[in-house]
């Protein structure tokens, strides 16, 4: 175990594949570490690159937050009051949105609100347990794509793109978006200038935080630059190598106490 930490420090976490994991329960140990550095202190944020409405209030809102970033650094809240919402520039989706729709490209648009989905390719995902997933937790929130691209409110775009057009939308892609993939032809685009780590940036200056005083905990390609942006970034047992080569620390596995064992480690507990 570290030393203890009398300093209060702001602790970034990332909801899939460190607080949670899809169909599984959110470790007993997550819970009571997360309510043991409060109790000391110590300010816990969810740092997803999901977007706001993607955030349930169970099971991961319920373990006890001040605070959210969410959509990759494009939206926070804090203690309830929205610090910052941004949105795609309409110029931006209007570039994009034809690309994805020639390539027969499966594409969410993720925004505070709603998940608008495009009804001519939802059927082409291979990751059915996250349309499923979606469609269970905002049933109310999910919606076809409109027509008129200008009531459209998103923030950035998941996208699962034909294996012989992934190159033709990634290069598409370049001119406004910064690209997440998480395997060779599925993952997520975000507008430049966003990213986890300029969310905590602006967190950070809007509460008086120094970033030396910040840490993150991340498991994947989307928690590299928040890993490390944070005075010290952590990265769990079950991450990828990326994450875990820029980490300072890896924890245990997610299932095997991982954020006990960080918080500990960092001396918070």
């Amino acid at each position: 175990m570290g030393k203890k930490m009398s300093k209060r420090k702001a602790v970034f976490f990332d909801v899939d594949g460190t607080l949670f994991k899809q169909g599984k329960e959110v470790p007993e140990s997550t819970i009571r570490a997360i309510a043991k550095i409060r109790e000391n202190g110590h300010l816990a944020f969810v740092c997803t690159g999901r977007s706001r409405v993607m955030v349930p209030k169970t099971p991961i809102l319920d373990i006890g937050f001040d605070g959210v970033v969410a959509a990759c650094g494009m939206y926070a809240d804090y203690q309830g009051k929205t610090l910052f919402a941004e949105e795609m520039q309409q110029e931006v989706l209007d570039d994009i949105l034809p690309v994805l729709q020639r390539t027969e490209t499966m594409y969410i648009l993720e925004g505070t609100e709603y998940i608008y989905y495009d009804e001519n390719t939802i059927g082409n995902a291979i990751d059915d347990w996250y349309i499923d997933a979606i469609r269970t937790m905002i049933p109310g929130h999910f919606i076809p794509v409109p027509k008129d691209s200008r009531e459209i409110r998103a923030c950035k775009v998941s996208i699962q793109v034909p294996p012989q057009r992934a190159h033709e939308v990634i290069e598409a892609a370049k001119k406004n978006f910064q690209i997440l993939l998480h395997y060779d032809n599925i993952g997520e685009i975000v507008p430049k200038g966003f990213t986890k780590a300029s969310g905590i940036q602006r967190v950070c200056e809007l509460l008086g935080i120094d970033q030396a005083d910040t840490i993150a905990v991340g498991d994947s390609i989307n928690d590299v630059d928040m890993l490390q942006f944070a005075g010290c970034g952590i990265a769990m047992g079950n991450a990828t190598e990326p994450a875990k080569e820029i980490a300072d620390y890896v924890t245990t596995d997610i299932f095997e106490d991982g954020i006990w064992n960080a918080m500990a480690h960092m001396g918070l507990l």
